[in-house]
């Protein structure tokens, strides 16, 4: 049984600019190493997180479907690895949630990474590398950069 992980980072920008890091390509790209960010955005759609490979061919590198999308409060997904990384990629699955509470000039980001698929490959990785990952520190970096 996987616990849940749990991580709070406050970030010296608003939750509009920590909300657009999440939620548009610009964010994503600077955050999960050049992926776009695809979607309608309504509860029960999926989200892809695209990349490129050396060919120009277009890879979804992880995908979801979205369970929460509450602007500037909390995006929450299940999430999958893409096909190219995973042949069982469907059964391989975690849920990601993004909370967002303004705390004066800054917002608080919790994210909860929990609902663990058995034999996630991905949950050993996440418990050894957050909140020190480099996810969380890209986060906070492009929303902070977005008040200059």
């Amino acid at each position: 049984m996987t616990e849940p992980l749990r991580y709070k980072v406050t970030i010296a920008a608003s939750p509009q600019q920590v909300w657009d890091t999440l939620t548009t390509s610009e964010g994503t790209k600077a955050t999960l190493f050049g992926c776009l960010i695809e979607s309608s955005f309504a509860v029960g759609s999926r989200v892809d997180f695209v990349g490129y490979g050396p060919e120009g061919e277009r890879i979804v590198q992880v995908y979801g479907d979205i369970e929460v999308f509450d602007p500037l409060g909390e995006f929450t997904y299940i999430q999958h690895p893409g096909a190219a990384h995973n042949e069982k990629h469907a059964e391989t699955s975690c849920r990601m949630a993004h909370r967002l509470t303004p705390r004066g000039d800054s917002t608080e980001l919790e994210l909860t990474v929990d609902q663990w698929s058995d034999g996630n490959p991905a949950y050993a990785h996440a418990a050894s590398s957050y909140p020190e990952s480099d996810y969380l520190k890209r986060i906070k970096a492009h929303a902070e950069a977005l008040t200059s």
